[in-house]
């Protein structure tokens, strides 16, 4: 899946037709701390560059300052401290691209490695840094484990103390990020006291449709018991990186009464392999959630059997099959949150793309709800467009939906925001008054 995501996302300096862009490389001495080290040097101040790094190590990175003359901007100058060894240093995702390419510039004389950039105040993105990156075009990348060294070479910022799980790369390994002034609260990141924390049961289940085991991680909130309604159920793909998201957001979201206690299953797509074969629109696979996991999941944890109270949900891939999944079992899920699908996607050996928007077009309405969300740090020509495509399709056949764009990246870290939009639009805390315990 990631070569070819790679193929599809050139990094965004402009936006579409006659947009605004949110974000922008900015001049070598664009940013007010950088201009000031160089004036000092030139000035024969020899040490304002260890004065320079107190304050960075102090106040971490990167820079955030302000733009003059635009209060909706800030230049964000990414920092890297290097020594005689030092060859290059690349940013990598987020206003970066996803080719591993971009490159800091090196400050003459000095251990001092840069890059600035012009960006929206609303915009929240994760990032990775390389330095003594190879440059070898991530595109050119051959095979699973090639690439699992290739991103290898990519660290976190030691400047940053913001983490998230990464969306590439090593699974579990970790991301930096930059949130800007303006960018939407977290809910991840609110507390939760521990008696209103849900449980996470992590097991397998056998797939006749798939012939192996496949993990799963359970969800199941404060106070779950089997009595009264049953819980809404939200069927989530790629567990292995949304068990670290999706617990805390409900968790909130319940307590906080944006929702009802809902059961929530996500499905294990860790391997690169498996997860390029089962979601891009695998009639196997989705038969393997309609007739395998969804009735398991109702006998097991006092799932509904109601399509209306039940939501499929994916991200990138994973919203292409959460659509696909909607399209071909409307009886068993009757709501569907796509957070930036690949709506570019086409079988093997078709010639033309958006198969999926295609089969909308061209297949009748059905009892169906979507909620799809899009990044603006995203590709226009591919990726943004083939969502605005998708929406226009679903509006078009009379369907409800409901859509939007955030300031970010193809990353885990918005798509954590998406997901509490896309729950909140789908399911009201009415929808399940007597299912478990609310203390």
């Amino acid at each position: 899946m990631l070569a070819r995501l790679l193929l599809i996302l050139p990094i965004l300096l402009s936006g579409a037709s006659g947009q605004v862009p949110t974000y922008s490389f900015a001049g070598p001495n664009d940013s007010p701390s950088i201009a000031a080290l160089e004036h000092q040097l030139d000035g024969g101040e020899a040490a304002a560059v260890k004065r320079f790094w107190e304050a960075i190590h102090k106040n971490g990175a990167p820079l955030i300052e302000a733009v003059p003359g635009a209060n909706g901007f800030s230049l964000v100058t990414f920092l890297w401290q290097g020594n005689d060894q030092t060859r290059n240093v690349v940013i990598f995702d987020g206003v970066a691209g996803f080719d591993a390419k971009d490159q800091m510039l090196h400050l003459d004389g000095t251990d001092v490695w840069y890059k600035t950039y012009r960006v929206r105040n609303d915009a929240r993105f994760a990032y990775n840094l390389s330095p003594n990156d190879s440059l070898q075009s991530i595109n050119e990348v051959k095979g699973d484990e090639a690439m699992r060294n290739r991103l290898a070479m990519l660290k976190i910022d030691p400047l940053n103390p913001h983490r998230c799980p990464t969306t590439f790369g090593a699974y579990g390994a970790e991301s930096s990020y930059v949130e800007l002034p303006d960018a939407p609260h977290l809910v991840w990141n609110l507390p939760v006291k521990g008696s209103r924390k849900g449980e996470v049961t992590v097991t397998a289940i056998h797939s006749e449709y798939l012939r192996d085991e496949k993990k799963i991680w359970i969800y199941t909130p404060a106070g779950f018991r089997k009595g009264g309604d049953r819980y809404p159920l939200l069927v989530v793909f790629d567990g292995d990186r949304n068990v670290l998201w999706i617990p805390k957001i409900l968790d909130v979201l319940i307590v906080q009464g944006r929702i009802p206690p809902v059961i929530a299953v996500m499905t294990d797509e860790s391997v690169p392999s498996e997860r390029r074969n089962q979601l891009p629109c695998n009639p196997q696979f989705v038969d393997f959630l309609a007739k395998e996991l969804v009735p398991w999941t109702r006998r097991n944890y006092y799932a509904t059997t109601q399509a209306e109270r039940t939501l499929v949900a994916g991200s990138s891939f994973g919203g292409l099959a959460s659509v696909f999944a909607g399209l071909k079992h409307p009886e068993v899920f009757g709501n569907v949150i796509s957070l930036s699908g690949s709506f570019w996607w086409k079988p093997d050996g078709d010639q033309e793309g958006e198969w999926l928007t295609r089969l909308v077009e061209t297949s009748p309405k059905l009892p169906l709800r979507f909620y799809l969300e899009v990044g603006l740090m995203e590709s226009y020509s591919i990726q943004v467009e083939a969502n605005h495509r998708m929406k226009d399709a679903l509006t078009a056949k009379g369907y409800p939906v409901g859509y939007s764009e955030y300031d970010g990246g193809h990353s885990f870290l918005n798509w954590s925001g998406g997901m509490v939009n896309g729950l909140q639009y789908l399911i009201r805390p009415s929808d399940s008054k007597n299912a478990g315990s609310h203390d």
